[in-house]
């Protein structure tokens, strides 16, 4: 056995596999610590419904919806499956909705008088406060906070030629889910991981997981891992209680569309169509056409407003016209209410290098050709008011990637074409994540991500983060 022990690790592993009972407590704890905290705001929440006029009459049957909620959120799996901050909300919201019907239904059998409202006031206050927490506790995981079970203590087990780019997605993951201690090679060439305790052979993996104290193995399949070998594996990974993952080998899994074909001789990952290609999007076109019309019909007096500041605030036109490129690379004309000097783009090729951004984006926080009234415009985003008529015509959306210029489109490699695949949009991904902070992969990735994953759902939490970050008025200039 060949191990390359992590920093301040002993070269030297178990000869046998056993999880110490102290690393089986520590990894419990991760996880547990969300029953206190639910039960502490089921308490908080019946609590305060007591003190409300005609809420909750007071009386100890009332503190029976503590441990009722408690049961409740673990009957999901809660307190026992791994999950994204997403997925960890979902559970609280499916108890939040199912849970009323048992509480009345029960008060009831006690002869507890209840009504329906006040039921389901008391779970959704309970479902927000834990909410509350459970994003209390993913931001410190994201700012680098250690907490058992958030992430993952990780080993990943593979074929050589693939274990650096498994290790360097799950390093890249934004959720930082896992954090990987070691490696074991089954196979091919041993990949240069000094920071990462390693071995080699199958039959060496549940010592390392021992090792490093680990919760979680992430299995990167290959055909020439032997399957009985994997199998035992699997079995004693199972009676230790260690998670088991299985890496799929694609490199970008689109939320909401996989799903597991299994037969008794073959597993596979079954990847359905996107949404965009179903009726669910053409009733979104219709649906934007019809809001934006209505919005032309409210805003008219505001648009009115601020083009009359344009024109008075420099010389040149109130709306600014540029082509654009729309879905499936066809061209439009988009408008804008007009932000900069009409000599914008005589004087560009000056400014080529103050160049703040990336990729093809010219980007500049101080830039020159600016107006007065402009930079107001840009930082409220009211500049993009008159796209609503881009919109009613069915050139953009109300929620898509970024409409791109000519010469942008020209320079995309084939990869980054596809974010042509739907239609552009006043607002989108990139513009609630950053807007122009954003480095142009980071832009690019997520057009991907919502051409892949587009939802009517997806749009609406787009609308509310753009609210969001209109008032902040962060990453606009």
């Amino acid at each position: 056995m060949t191990v390359v022990p992590a920093r301040g690790a002993t070269a030297a592993l178990p000869s046998t596999w056993a999880m110490p009972s102290a690393a089986r407590a520590v990894r419990r704890w991760g996880r547990l610590l969300l029953v206190p905290a639910d039960a502490g705001a089921a308490l908080l929440a019946i609590v305060t419904a007591m003190t409300v006029p005609h809420g909750v009459s007071r009386g100890a049957e009332a503190l029976l919806f503590v441990p009722l909620w408690v049961v409740a959120v673990a009957m999901t799996g809660e307190y026992s499956l791994p999950g994204t901050l997403g997925a960890r909300l979902r559970r609280l919201l499916l108890v939040a909705a199912a849970l009323p019907t048992g509480v009345l239904i029960g008060s009831d059998l006690l002869r507890y008088n209840l009504s329906a409202t006040t039921v389901a006031a008391v779970c959704g206050a309970t479902a927000l406060l834990g909410s509350t927490g459970r994003v209390v506790v993913s931001n410190a995981v994201r700012r680098g906070a250690e907490i058992a079970d958030l992430p993952h203590r990780t080993v990943l087990i593979g074929t050589g030629p693939v274990l650096s780019q498994v290790v360097a997605g799950l390093e890249r993951e934004r959720h930082r889910r896992f954090r990987v201690l070691g490696v074991c090679v089954a196979g091919g060439s041993t990949p240069q991981l000094p920071d990462l305790a390693t071995v080699r052979g199958v039959e060496m993996c549940a010592a390392l997981v021992a090792h490093c104290q680990a919760d979680t193995v992430v299995l990167v399949p290959d055909p020439v891992i032997p399957p009985d070998e994997v199998l035992r594996l699997r079995w004693a990974l199972e009676e230790a209680g260690v998670r088991i993952f299985v890496w799929t080998g694609l490199a970008a899994a689109p939320g909401g569309r996989t799903a597991l074909d299994v037969s008794h001789d073959l597993t596979l990952l079954h990847l359905r169509p996107p949404r965009r290609l179903g009726a669910s999007y053409a009733a979104k076109r219709v649906a934007d056409r019809v809001l934006a019309v209505l919005a032309l019909l409210v805003l008219s007096p505001l648009l009115l407003a601020l083009a009359l500041a344009v024109r008075l605030d420099s010389p040149g036109p109130a709306i600014f016209r540029q082509q654009r490129v729309g879905r499936d690379d066809t061209r439009f004309t988009m408008w804008k209410l007009r932000t900069m000097r009409t000599d914008a783009e005589e004087v560009l090729s000056d400014l080529v290098a103050a160049n703040e951004g990336s990729g093809p984006l010219f980007k500049m926080r101080e830039d020159p050709r600016v107006t007065r009234v402009g930079r107001w415009l840009r930082r409220t985003s009211l500049d993009e008011l008159p796209q609503l008529v881009n919109v009613a015509l069915g050139h953009m959306s109300l929620v898509g990637p970024r409409p791109a210029l000519p010469s942008e489109v020209d320079s995309y490699p084939p990869e980054v074409r596809h974010r042509l695949a739907v239609a552009p949009g006043m607002t989108g991904l990139w513009q609630v994540s950053g807007r122009s902070d954003l480095p142009w992969d980071e832009a690019v990735r997520l057009d991907q991500e919502y051409v892949d994953t587009w939802s009517i759902g997806l749009d609406l939490r787009i609308i509310a983060r753009t609210l969001r970050a209109v008032v902040r008025g962060s990453g606009a200039y």
